[in-house]
């Protein structure tokens, strides 16, 4: 072999022992699966601070109304008892439950023979969604005399109810029934009779066996430390039995009045009338007409004392009649 061949021969084995050391090009290397990396634990996020607290038993607020639901709106929030009166309605948005007591003599004649004594139990019971309630009254009387007119009568028994459109004192509507549960006898009508000043505005209850149908509107006002009374009613008799067929069976009542709250105590003024529509009255529009005035002191609260006086300011009794009044009830939500 030439010596040129030689050379040929040793550079070509020297290349490809070269070529042997190198690593292979990226396009020639086979792919090797890449180990698996282990799984990150990571822990769980804390939990969110609560954004709402359970408030405790007793606590939680009333739900949402909705219009549709058949439970109705809540209630309104209690209302503080408002003070009471003598001789006008005692209906208000307060539960009351009671009696009024009253004393009677007529001047110029001698306590024994025109001395009357006058009770009457009373009450109303309010729903408790306060749209309106349930009353009852009956008085009893008993006349003193020293011969035989001495006699103890009761009145006519009413029942009723009311609606109160606020849920407040504020208006008032009243419907109801007199009974005619009163005493006809003459000793025991007459007691009954001569007792009609006390309450003008129930006057109806003092009639001898008659049915009445009374309805009435009233008004509550408050301001400060005044307040406020007003009423308007209808009463139609509707069974007179004892009674003439000429004598008055429908009346009207308007009354109103006014108090002061002052420390501890109530003060009240209160005018009560009466018209006769209808019958056989004397003529004139006085003779339609009565009228008393009263004066009071109650205690405010739940417990309500009450002394007073009532007054006739028509011409017949003026200055004759003297009633003095005391009474007690317990009112508020109980």
């Amino acid at each position: 072999m030439s010596r040129r061949a030689s050379w040929g021969v040793a550079v070509a084995a020297c290349a490809v022992a070269w070529s042997l050391t190198l690593p292979a090009p990226a396009w020639a290397r086979k792919s090797t699966p890449k180990p698996a990396p282990k799984e990150v634990q990571q822990e769980p996020p804390p939990d969110p601070p609560p954004s709402f607290v359970a408030p405790p038993p007793g606590y939680e607020p009333p739900p949402p109304f909705s219009p549709g639901e058949a439970s109705g709106p809540p209630p309104p929030p209690y209302e503080e008892p408002l003070p009471a009166f003598m001789t006008l309605d005692r209906i208000d948005a307060n539960t009351r439950v009671g009696f009024a007591a009253g004393w009677q003599t007529i001047d110029n004649v001698s306590v024994g023979d025109a001395s009357l004594a006058r009770v009457e139990p009373f009450g109303h019971f309010v729903f408790p969604n306060r749209a309106g309630g349930l009353y009852g009254r009956v008085p009893f009387v008993h006349r003193f005399a020293s011969n035989a007119d001495d006699a103890t009568a009761m009145g006519n028994l009413e029942l009723g109810g009311f609606f109160l459109p606020t849920r407040k004192s504020e208006w008032i509507l009243r419907a109801g029934i007199a009974a005619g549960t009163a005493s006809e006898s003459a000793p025991r009508a007459a007691a009954n009779f001569d007792s009609r000043f006390e309450r003008l505005t129930d006057y109806v209850l003092v009639l001898p066996r008659t049915t009445t149908l009374r309805l009435s509107g009233s008004t509550i006002q408050q301001w400060d430390k005044i307040f406020l009374r007003a009423d308007l009613g209808l009463d139609t008799v509707l069974d007179k039995p004892s009674m003439p067929a000429n004598a008055t069976s429908v009346f009207g009542r308007g009354n109103v009045a006014v108090g002061l709250r002052a420390t501890g105590v109530d003060f009240t003024l209160e005018i009560a009338n009466l018209a006769a529509f209808n019958g056989d009255t004397p003529s004139g529009l006085a003779g339609h007409l009565l009228h008393t005035a009263a004066i009071s002191v109650r205690t405010p609260g739940v417990d309500q004392f009450h002394f007073g006086m009532v007054f006739p300011l028509d011409n017949a009794a003026r200055g004759e009649v003297w009633i003095l009044s005391l009474g007690y009830q317990r009112a508020g939500d109980f």
